[in-house]
């Protein structure tokens, strides 16, 4: 693979983790990203164990350098009960891995930390033209030439429709608004990440994020609110000011400038390819959310785009005469489990989205051990060999 040529278009997770990868397999990266510098969102995010062993693949320890608090437990509850909990160690399986509570932006710097000698990085390009004859991205004004196209352009990519027309992007219907609250406010939590499920398909969940303080997001119906932070902050404690403790304790902690808020929106159906052979000996591959953005529910995006990121370094390394073979077999190896997570991160979406009374219902209804069963299952991947 030397003095191969590889453009990463978008510096999200996905991103950053493809140029880490590339960089130890000795390609040259050219990392274009749109915003001014590189700096990741001031949120809490979950990291199951698959992402957390991504991570370690990549040479980075999710609880020291991205300062990730394991969770020993997750709980889903309703208004008045629990409706089931299950151990942070069974997702880890046989090797223990935990799932980790980290704020995005230090994992962020965690990976840009990686960060080969051989990645340039270029602010302020917003990739508009892909050249798929004589393979290259770039802007009205410059053109980086490839023997590799990654494209991790976000949920939104303008260029899935070259490799997936038939995926387009849906509007769940609903708005997610989040809060990070520094350590010296955070309410007193302990080692859960804990979801509770409400009428008029709410939501509200919290979690700890350690010596970086704490993190809650709540999912209410609607689109974008355009009022301001103030006012956003007043609504939230009114849709949750009869919900169980500690969920006003997080909101009353928060202070309105410390709340972001964004439409949820997912990849459906998940595209039945992820790559596309160009330049003859080339390739275009789609990667994170620009391949696969699934129902935000299940808090999977940065643990897949992780995966994402090693196993293309995998196929890469199993194939290293021919890109195009390679990215068919990243392919095979990729698309039955981002399948499966897809579908079941709709379903759940599709539960979650019910009427009064239906939500409830459906959370009794369902056995503890399926709950459990499925949450294993999403944190099961390992690092292919």
């Amino acid at each position: 693979m030397q003095n191969r040529r590889a453009v990463v278009v978008g510096a999200g997770v996905a991103g950053l983790a493809s140029a880490i990868v590339l960089s130890k397999l000795g390609w040259r990266v050219a990392l274009l990203e749109r915003r001014e510098r590189l700096k990741g969102d001031d949120l809490g995010m979950i990291l199951w164990a698959s992402g957390v062993r991504a991570l370690r693949a990549l040479g980075v320890d999710a609880t020291l350098d991205a300062a990730g608090t394991p969770v020993e437990r997750f709980e889903i509850r309703n208004e008045d009960r629990l409706s089931s909990s299950f151990g942070g160690a069974m997702l880890g399986a046989d090797d223990g891995t935990p799932s980790v509570m980290v704020h995005n932006a230090m994992l962020y710097e965690a990976l840009v930390s990686r960060l080969g000698d051989s990645v340039e990085v270029h602010p302020a390009v917003q990739v508009d033209r892909i050249d798929m004859v004589d393979l290259a991205a770039g802007d009205a004004t410059r053109r980086w030439d490839a023997d590799l196209v990654v494209a991790a352009d976000g949920i939104d990519s303008p260029t899935r429709p070259l490799v997936a027309p038939g995926s387009p992007t849906v509007d769940a219907g609903v708005v997610v608004f989040r809060g990070i609250i520094p350590a010296h406010r955070a309410p007193e939590r302990s080692a859960e990440a804990v979801e509770v499920y409400g009428p008029d398909r709410r939501r509200f969940g919290y979690g700890d994020l350690g010596h970086a303080g704490a993190c809650w997001w709540a999912t209410v119906p609607g689109g974008m609110r355009p009022e301001s932070p103030q006012i956003q902050h007043e609504l939230i404690n009114r849709w949750f000011a009869d919900w169980p403790a500690p969920v006003g304790k997080y909101i009353a902690a928060t202070r309105p400038s410390e709340l972001t808020q964004q439409s949820v929106r997912y990849v459906w159906p998940v595209p039945g390819r992820l790559h596309q052979a160009a330049g003859g000996s080339g390739g275009l591959v789609l990667m994170g959310d620009a391949a696969h953005g699934v129902a935000p529910i299940l808090a999977q995006g940065g643990s897949l785009a992780l995966e994402d990121a090693v196993t293309l370094g995998w196929a890469l390394r199993r194939t290293p005469e021919s890109v195009p073979d390679a990215l068919a077999s990243y392919d095979r190896a990729r698309l039955p489990r981002l399948k499966r997570v897809a579908r079941l991160s709709r379903r759940v979406h599709t539960i979650a989205s019910g009427g009064r009374g239906v939500t409830r219902g459906l959370l009794r209804a369902v056995p503890d051990s399926w709950v459990q069963s499925q949450a294993a299952s999403l944190a099961d991947w390992q690092p292919p060999r």
